[in-house]
């Protein structure tokens, strides 16, 4: 008899070798063409899949349908019953910006409604930072309310919420908890990588005052989190481009891996593993996110020059992998068989002795959907251990 689910995963987090390599993605992004293939076929409707709960008075927020979730066969993923983290912060849009609105008010992102080309469903397009000047950003904060005076305090945090979601996911997959607060994300997204730059020069004392903001509320909730139960944190914040970092390595141990390390370590004190996604060229940031306390990274994106064997050498004893599979140039445009190929490599650069997590890099948008079979079928084919990759 096999593991369950959270087994195989809490033993992969461990960077022990369980019975199959756990299978984690992030799923389809809803408004494009794969997913609304997907809503098209046979299997669509016999897994179609709806997990209900009976103690939120926002019926259905919490988990929803989770059909493509049980397709890919999932192990774990993002997701807990505890979605209204933060109050609504939305505000009308800046007088000078009537084309755009707040995605939210605290971090001074901009975003458009604009259709997908493929599909032509509406999508919240990032476009902008407005919270350019520290004046900007101090107006809004006292208007709305700091960071951590922005904590949804009608959020039902107790055991039984968590353990009735546990429960009702425990046929298909474990999940892992949210952070609500995407830090690094938020400060170069609201305020445009340019005059974070600025600022790391000219009013450091400025985005320390921001970081230690936004660090404040996600320890809050790792507290909370705690208390209720879970055991794995899922972290998104990304810090890089295609080929290298989004700010240098120097800037990041000054400014961001400092507030990182705090929530690492309220994690590690409470005996709870944390991962975390980043999109682009994390390779040289990576070795000191480890060092900070990090047990999972997630994407591992070839197109931007991640070296998924390397880093399995050098750090395969310290973190666990998750994804690493070219959802940008394989995936969209490969063939079943590339796909196939692409799946075998990543488990065999990471797989070996466990503390690793088969899956694309990425959400998958507008993927031909032979591509999309090709993929599930390979990870479910190829993740038995031992590993037979020939």
């Amino acid at each position: 008899m096999g593991l369950s689910k959270r087994e195989r995963v809490i033993r992969t987090l461990e960077l022990e070798e369980p019975d199959m390599v756990p299978i984690h993605y992030l799923g389809f992004e809803k408004t494009c063409s794969s997913y609304q293939t997907f809503r098209k076929t046979e299997e669509y409707s016999k897994l179609y899949t709806l997990i209900k709960n009976s103690y939120s008075r926002f019926k259905n927020n919490w988990v929803g349908e989770i059909t493509d979730l049980r397709w890919f066969n999932v192990d774990s993923n993002s997701m807990d019953p505890f979605q209204k983290k933060l109050k609504n912060t939305a505000v009308n849009p800046p007088s000078d910006r009537p084309d755009a609105e707040f995605m939210d008010a605290m971090s001074g992102r901009l975003f458009k409604r604009h259709p997908q080309v493929e599909t032509g469903i509406m999508y919240m397009w990032y476009i902008d930072g407005y919270f350019t000047s520290p004046e900007i950003l101090h107006s809004y904060w006292d208007e709305i309310g700091k960071p951590i005076e922005l904590i949804n305090e009608k959020t039902n945090y107790s055991p039984k919420v968590w353990d009735e979601f546990v429960e009702s996911l425990s046929p298909y997959l474990y999940p892992m908890a949210n952070l609500p607060i995407a830090m690094l994300e938020s400060l170069y997204e609201g305020m445009t990588i340019a005059k974070v730059a600025y600022f790391m020069r000219k009013k450091p004392d400025f985005l320390h005052e921001v970081m230690s903001a936004y660090t404040a509320v996600n320890i809050e909730f790792v507290k909370r989190l705690d208390e209720v139960g879970v055991d794995i944190i899922f972290y998104a914040d990304d810090m890089g481009l295609k080929g290298r970092s989004i700010f240098s390595i120097d800037s990041l141990l000054k400014f961001i891996i400092p507030y990182y390390k705090k929530i690492f370590q309220e994690c590690k004190k409470r005996s709870i593993f944390v991962l975390q996604h980043s999109c682009g060229h994390i390779d040289e940031i990576l070795p000191h996110l480890v060092d900070a306390g990090l047990n999972g990274i997630q994407a591992l994106e070839p197109a931007a020059g991640v070296n998924l064997a390397r880093l399995k050498e050098n750090l395969g004893d310290k973190v666990a992998f998750l994804g690493g599979m070219d959802s940008s140039n394989i995936l969209n445009f490969g063939t079943p068989k590339d796909v196939e190929e692409d799946v075998k490599r990543c488990l065999r650069e990471a797989g070996k002795g466990g503390g690793y997590f088969v899956g694309p890099s990425h959400n998958i948008l507008n993927v031909p959907w032979e591509n999309c079979i090709a993929l599930r079928d390979a990870m479910l084919k190829h993740r038995k251990y031992p590993l037979n990759l020939n």
